[in-house]
């Protein structure tokens, strides 16, 4: 089931921390590329320096490396010591502890008889780690030569050393220099033989194998401090072969792996035989076990069973729908029906993105949608092109018309639910969702998935799955094969919360992740309840997936809470507070703080800033992006700071969303009334506008652009959680389209505003610093951006977010301004009055 889940007071209190609201004006320019970069610090003297702490010592330098890190080896004697990174030879740029500038001291502690100590600083993210806490990790093996280095199988070749610059436990390091071929290699400690790690993770274990598909193709190598495990990835695309478990499809055999860590007692049945596992060693992984059934068993069902207890395939690519048995297939090599994927659409910049949220069910399901009747709450029916209702285009035309560039699709992998729910209880990971499908056959099924991501490519719109990992339909679906899957306390509100502390969990998910970019050409994926999962994991599984797919520009974001839970481990789950430490793998969250200062709670009477009550000044704060107070990577202590984002595209800004009252029934419930020309559809549209012109990434709900609403009979009990509502709640009706006609037009009109306005897409940290300066007056607030770096004050665009009931008359910079946005939508207008009730832009230039 989908539980309420209250979130909102947890939220709110944050919002007091954002304060008054006085002009804010830009910060220091951020540092150009250092020329140098020292290592000042207690222990200059030892190695040479003429005193301590001396950013100018020849001594203390370190050396710029082919991979873009600067890199110093230094023999320290015994004893604690203290340092910093400054750059250019002096004290103006320095970076300490966490990479934050001008931070606190870094301390290492040599031991008796002294080491030799290597310091390796990363100019993107300026964190500087070091091996005294833990020794030099080395990629090593017969390639190395090729990365530069003097001979192969080298520990103590610089060129290939590992990193982890945010603390992760994972140690990686990436090359394009190994040529197309089969080769080997292992991990090494210390820069010495005397601790190396092998297949398995196994001391002195045997070479890993990996192979390099073509030139110039992108090696990525892992190493988990905690595991041993060393993994190797090169970047073949789609084309890579997964080495994962499940039913593993070949013409003349069928290898099945199940983990199960508890017992070996683990058979696999297919064709009335009943096979034997045995216990198999594969790198990465553990606890596996292991039968390969020759023969082409295309299509064939299969069940596994521990101690002679049916359970499913975690990873089943296709299934017998309501049973625990899997089927055999080959999902990678069905095509979509035209044959081969069309070029996905172009995504410079992530902050280009304007996102929109549906259900597969409910977009198209009400006759009213045009959708051939086959096709009603199907995958296809969600692409079906000419589709209209009254002479208005609805369906994927009307998505095209309203100018949105990715939909966010509400579950559809195999849930345990039927129809109509939305589908959080998911069974089997990696299937779609029969109850979405026209087809039985499992060939039909995957192209059909297939088919509905190559249609919305070709319509211009990207696809992101809404993905459940947090928890399962019940315990039952993981139970009889181990406990080790779910945590000790429910962490997701549901009683079965997924433990992705276990690392054959986490690498369940991310392998799961892979199946649906790698063989469904997904463009993304928004977490349910990311803050069940461990940030950590959360940034491995992102780092593979955007470097394993690096031509994907992948967006991924998720809700950084739980189900309401109290976690002994919350430091180290996804919250707002460690969401810098995710800007690097390009990881978002949902701004709730932001959604709740726009509209108030979520399914209360009272409206929030967009009804002129509430805090102004976290909305002009919301405006530019949400941005955290320094530019570093470093985590935040405090986990629910609204100042969360490292780079703009980390915040995701919606207003409305699939939980909760929708916009529009929680605007009538508050008591807003009039419709499309009245009072209600006024707050609408200052909500959506103030959405739309702010930094970040919009997200919108499906309907919202013509006022949906899930109340019948008055019943906004049901309307705040509609999870499983029927379709006369549910379903959209096409014919709100042409009603609320006017207020389509104005998601229209500020859609394409945002996309032609470089200014309301900025993409960096020290964009939305410097080229933003926001001031509240009364509860009016006004932003005033430019898109150029070089003149950061000299603005082109001019947004005002007006609550009141009255006109507000800003004060606009020197300059010809055009008034291009107002409360009806696009216009061409001079003057500075802006409208009451709603959003206004400027332009210039």
């Amino acid at each position: 089931m989908r539980p309420t889940v209250t979130r909102a007071a947890t939220l709110a209190a944050t919002l007091a921390l954002l304060g008054g609201g006085a002009m804010s004006r830009p910060a220091p320019a951020r540092a150009a590329a250092p020329t140098q970069v020292s290592l000042p610090g207690t222990f200059d003297t030892a190695i040479g320096c003429s005193g301590t702490w001396q950013p100018a010592c020849s001594q203390a330098e370190m050396t710029l490396a082919a991979d873009g890190r600067w890199k110093a080896s230094l023999n320290l004697p015994a004893g604690t010591w203290s340092y910093k990174i400054a750059l250019n030879n002096s004290w103006t740029v320095n970076y300490g502890a966490g990479g934050a500038p001008g931070g606190t001291n870094i301390t290492i502690t040599v031991p008796t008889g002294g080491e030799q100590v290597s310091f390796v600083y990363d100019p993107d993210t300026h964190v500087v780690t070091d091996s005294s806490a833990m020794p030099v990790v080395t990629s090593t093996g017969d390639w190395q030569t090729s990365a530069g280095c003097t001979t192969t199988w080298s520990a103590t070749c610089a060129n290939t050393t590992m990193t982890d610059p945010n603390g992760t436990g994972v140690s990686t390091w990436s090359t394009t220099a190994i040529p197309a071929g089969s080769w080997n290699t292992k991990v090494t400690l210390g820069q010495s033989w005397n601790t190396n790690y092998g297949a398995g993770g196994a001391a002195n274990g045997a070479n890993i194998p990996f192979t390099v598909p073509a030139d110039g193709d992108t090696t990525t190598f892992s190493y988990n401090e905690a595991t041993h495990l060393e993994t190797v990835v090169s970047n073949a695309g789609p084309t890579a072969p997964l080495n994962t478990l499940g039913a593993l499809y070949t013409s003349s055999a069928t290898t099945f792996r199940l983990w199960s860590p508890d017992s070996s007692n683990v058979t696999v049945s297919i064709g009335g035989t009943s096979y034997p596992m045995s216990a198999t060693t594969l790198p990465g992984y553990s606890g596996v076990y292991q039968a390969v059934v020759s023969g082409n068993l295309l299509d064939q069902d299969y069940q596994f069973a521990v101690n002679g207890v049916a359970v499913p395939d975690p990873y089943a690519q296709m299934v017998v729908p309501n049973t625990t048995q899997g089927v055999v297939v080959d999902t990678a090599a069905v095509t979509p029906t035209d044959g081969a994927w069309d070029p996905r659409p172009a995504l410079v910049n992530r902050t280009d993105a304007v996102v929109y949220e549906l259900s597969v069910h409910d977009y198209t399901v009400d006759p009213s949608s045009g959708v051939d009747a086959a096709k009603r709450g199907k995958f296809l029916g969600l692409v079906e092109n000419g589709t209209t209702y009254d002479g208005v285009s609805t369906g994927i035309d009307h998505l095209k018309q309203l100018g949105v560039t990715a939909v966010q699709i509400m579950p559809s992998f195999d849930f345990g639910s039927t129809v109509p729910n939305w589908g959080y209880d998911p069974v089997d990971y990696n299937v779609p969702e029969e109850q979405y499908s026209q087809f039985t056959a499992p060939e039909d099924r995957i192209r059909e998935f297939k088919d509905m991501v190559n249609a919305f490519h070709k319509n211009g719109i990207r696809v992101i799955m809404d993905v459940v990992y947090n928890h399962t339909y019940t315990k039952s679906v993981f139970g009889n094969i181990t406990g080790k899957y779910y945590t000790a306390t429910d962490l997701s509100g549901t009683g079965d919360s997924i433990d992705d502390g276990n690392p054959m969990v986490s690498q369940m998910i991310q392998d799961s992740l892979e199946h649906w970019v790698r063989d469904y050409n997904v463009d993304g994926f928004r977490f349910d309840l990311a803050g069940v999962h461990y940030y950590d994991n959360v940034y491995q599984w992102a780092n593979y997936l955007q470097t394993t797919y690096a031509d994907r520009d992948l967006m991924m974001y998720g809700e950084p809470w739980n189900g309401g839970a109290s976690d002994p481990n919350e430091p180290q789950k996804v919250r707002y507070g460690n969401m810098p430490a995710l800007s690097p793998v390009h990881f978002g969250a949902f701004n709730g703080v932001y959604r709740d200062a726009i509209r108030g709670g979520t399914n209360d009477n009272v409206l929030g800033y967009m009804g002129n009550n509430g805090n102004p000044s976290a909305i002009a704060f919301g405006m530019t992006g949400s941005p955290t107070d320094a530019d570093s990577t470093a985590t935040v202590s405090n986990l629910w700071t609204p100042a969360f984002a490292v780079n703009p595209e980390q915040t995701m800004n919606y207003a409305s969303i699939h939980d909760n009252l929708n916009l529009y029934d929680k605007i009538t419930y508050s008591g807003a009334a009039g419709g499309a020309t009245g009072a209600a559809g006024a707050i609408d549209k200052l909500a959506v506008g103030t959405i739309l012109t702010s930094q970040g990434v919009p997200i919108i709900a499906e309907g919202d652009e013509f006022l949906r609403s899930k109340v019948v009979n008055g019943d906004y009990a049901t309307a705040m959680n509609s999870y499983d509502a029927p379709d006369t709640v549910n379903a959209i009706h096409w014919g709100d389209m042409i009603t609320n006609a006017s207020v389509v037009s104005y998601y229209r009109d500020a859609i394409a505003l945002r996309k032609a306005t470089a200014s309301l897409r900025l993409t960096t940290w020290s964009a939305v610093k410097n080229q933003i300066a926001t001031q509240v007056s009364g509860s009016v607030v006004v932003a005033e951006i430019s898109s150029n770096p070089a003149a950061p004050t000299t603005y082109d665009t001019v947004v005002v977010v007006n609550p009141t009931a009255g006109a507000y008359n800003v004060t606009l910079p020197a300059g010809t301004w055009t008034k291009v946005l107002n409360a009806g939508g696009a216009t061409s207008a001079t003057g500075n009055s802006c409208d009451p009730q709603a959003v206004t832009v400027f332009t210039t230039g």
